[in-house]
């Protein structure tokens, strides 16, 4: 995989059938066709949002970026992250058996739980994210159970010990009654004493991520990444235009998807309202507390014994 700004220079035809590009003539005009079309989406679908207005909402994001996913977050430290977690639930004396993966994707930390012995149940709302889960799990010898569901509004069959929700999944959440269902599901899926701990990207994290397009490109995928900060609506915004190709052919996706974020005194707030404890507010990669000057912070909350 290599990563390269998108110049006037590179080239992008969208050919008829099986021919598809040719690197020095139309890169420019899909340039130009994103350009002139900021809120090019995939399918939508249209709600009252908490404010009384039309939001609309990315209908299927993860769908077609579900195949090239792990390509593009093939040098991600996941490993690391895993080991953070496992910290925070020994420093706060948690010690689950089973195990969460809220908005798991296409499963890379719920294969390294289970390889860490604990008993783990993924969820997600993209049907493709899940299917590379279970390829994954099956290969790598592991028993994961992997559904199909919302994270705003779901109910597990058993209760559980803990639960993440890692990688800024929770900023996908635009609405606050959306992000409180969500606390809610949570509460009722973890057994008593149980630990809900999740990431999320600050407002400041957010609103300064330097607007730009990168080009993500393999032999059989293409991707162009346009992102922004959409100050009226108070969120961050990813437009993916992909190619991959498939049996000779290659095909074409579109993808929205946005992140919000809630001041973190305001999740806080939620937590509470929802039943839990918070124990601890982060600043990774330590434990020092979250400040005004935090990117990503990370939650640690505790369901009451009774």
């Amino acid at each position: 995989m290599r990563l390269s700004p998108l110049l006037p220079a590179c080239g992008l035809v969208l050919g008829m059938l099986k021919d598809f590009l040719s690197y020095r003539k139309n890169i420019a005009m899909l340039h130009m066709e994103l350009d002139a079309r900021p809120g090019r989406e995939s399918p939508v679908r249209a709600r009252t949002s908490d404010s009384g207005g039309i939001e609309l909402t990315s209908e299927f994001p993860y769908a077609g970026f579900a195949e090239v996913y792990d390509e593009i977050m093939a040098d991600a430290p996941y490993d690391l992250w895993l080991e953070y977690i496992e910290s925070i639930w020994s420093t706060h004396g948690f010690m689950p058996v089973s195990v969460l993966d809220l908005a798991c994707g296409t499963g890379n930390m719920s294969w390294r739980s289970a390889r860490n012995g604990y008993l783990v149940t993924g969820l997600d709302r993209s049907e493709q994210m899940l299917e590379i889960a279970r390829q994954k799990a099956k290969d790598e010898g592991l028993y994961i159970r992997f559904i199909k569901g919302n994270m705003e509004d779901f109910i597990l069959e058993r209760q559980l010990d803990a639960a993440v929700c890692l990688f800024d999944s929770l900023n996908y959440l635009l609405e606050p009654s959306d992000v409180r269902s969500c606390f809610k599901s949570v509460f009722n899926a973890l057994n008593p004493g149980g630990c809900f701990m999740f990431d999320v990207n600050t407002r400041l994290r957010l609103s300064t991520v330097p607007d730009g397009t990168m080009v993500f490109e393999g032999p059989w995928y293409f991707v162009v990444w346009r992102n922004f900060w959409d100050g009226d609506n108070e969120w961050w915004q990813l437009n993916l235009t992909g190619f991959i190709k498939r049996n000779g052919v290659w095909q074409r996706f579109d993808e929205v998807h946005r992140e919000r974020a809630f001041p973190v005194e305001t999740l806080a707030v939620w937590l509470e309202e929802a039943g839990f404890e918070v124990k601890g507010i982060y600043d990774p990669p330590a434990f020092k507390p979250a400040s005004e000057s935090t990117l990503r912070a990370y939650f640690v909350a505790r369901k009451p014994d009774s």
